[in-house]
């Protein structure tokens, strides 16, 4: 089956959908296009607006990305290109967004209109209602500015002839998801001067200087454990930046148990809640992690809430389950914590490192893994670098000037 949202998703044909991409061809903007910029912050304003969004934190946190000041920011901050280049847009840009997390496909396709291009979303058939809501509202604001000639929102069946024949007609393809998703997309050509970015499976850990913990308020500390429960359980800890792994620089001895108290408080305030199945998966991880050896220590805070004392935290990281299940392991010095740290791992938090600590992190994981080393509570922040990639600088062509 194929569909377009216009907003609403309608059934067309192959021929109809190819027809609506070879039309895009030319439609793309100037970067940073006034145009653009009103689109998106015209978007914000609608999620804001609308009481859908007060339910769904995410929401809010993307709007406020998209917000007119913030993206003003942003390209304010946009590196300015060397006299006699001149940025413009790669073309027809694919988005392929993964199904755990549906902002992304929001991310990406608006750091895809900044940079001018046209677009084609893929959506899957079955989306939850609250994700069918922002795809209508993404497409009922591009109708009303008037750019829905260059922006598509769509579905099509992976594996057959209409995949291969839209993918012909891209400069760009963007491919959110796991590493089979990202595998088996990437042997489908694109054009041949285009340029396709795989974001595979990642994982990611947070880092917590016990003297730091030890010198903290109760005020400081709650406030940690609100930031916390941000990065994990948005997504319910599916997200590729959602950490697994806590990492406790020096000894916490009573600190660890302080601070999973209080995340669990966050938990129950906020109503955080998980199904039976998932409850019982975490109950069956955390006993095969004991008897494999790799943790030491279980403690099950709730059904929301469990957490792994572990012996190796590479395996740990690498089994991980969603639904507020940590492991947490000890570190005597930074250059443990870089040891751990592989092509996978995406997302370092931390709270109480000082920026010459984080430094020596960041060039110690080099080469390794580890893209992105930022605050507890901005695991799941997106931004114009991702995974270690430029996306602007991606997403535009720089054309050479010579006089």
């Amino acid at each position: 089956m194929t569909l377009v949202w216009n907003p609403a998703p309608a059934e067309v044909t192959d021929d109809a959908l190819l027809r609506r991409v070879t039309d895009m061809e030319f439609e793309g903007q100037t970067p940073c296009d006034p145009a653009a910029l009103a689109l998106l912050g015209s978007l914000s304003q609608r999620i804001l607006q609308d009481p859908v969004s007060r339910r769904m934190p995410q929401y809010v946190a993307l709007a406020y990305w998209l917000r007119p000041a913030a993206l003003a920011r942003l390209v304010a901050a946009l590196p300015v290109p060397p006299t006699g280049l001149v940025p413009v847009p790669r073309g027809v840009a694919l988005h392929l967004p993964p199904t755990n997390v549906d902002t992304i496909f929001v991310y990406s396709w608006a750091m895809s209109v900044l940079a001018g291009n046209a677009n084609i979303v893929r959506l899957g058939t079955i989306l939850s209602d609250d994700t069918e809501w922002l795809v209508r509202t993404v497409a009922s604001t591009v109708a009303d500015h008037g750019q829905s000639a260059r922006q598509l929102f769509c579905h099509y069946p992976y594996g057959g002839e209409i995949e291969r024949a839209l993918s012909s007609l891209c400069d760009l393809r963007m491919i959110w998801g796991g590493d089979h998703k990202v595998a088996s997309v990437s042997i489908v050509p694109i054009r041949p001067d285009g340029l396709s970015i795989g974001f595979p499976d990642r994982k990611s850990l947070a880092i917590i200087s016990s003297l730091a913990y030890r010198a903290a308020s109760d005020e400081e500390r709650d406030a940690l454990a609100v930031r916390f429960f941000n990065d994990i359980f948005w997504f319910d800890q599916m997200g590729c930046g959602s950490p697994r792994l806590i990492v406790w620089l020096d000894q916490p001895h009573d600190l660890a148990a302080d601070l999973y108290r209080r995340l669990e408080a966050v938990v129950a305030q906020r109503q955080y809640r998980v199904e039976t199945g998932v409850a019982i998966g975490k109950l069956a991880l955390s006993a095969d992690l004991l008897a494999e050896g790799i943790a030491m220590r279980h403690e099950a805070y709730s059904n929301e809430l469990h957490v792994n004392r572990v012996e190796d935290p590479v395996a740990a990281l690498r089994r991980g389950h969603g639904g507020g299940f940590l492991a947490d392991w000890i570190a005597t010095k930074v250059e443990d914590i870089a040891a751990l740290v592989s092509r996978p791992v995406q997302t370092l938090t931390h709270f109480g490192l000082d920026e010459a600590e984080s430094g020596r992190l960041a060039r110690l994981i080099g080469g390794r893994g580890g893209y992105r080393i930022v605050p507890v509570g901005e695991a799941l922040q997106f931004d114009t670098i991702w995974d270690g990639i430029d996306l602007m600088g991606h997403m535009t062509r720089r054309v050479l000037v010579r006089h």
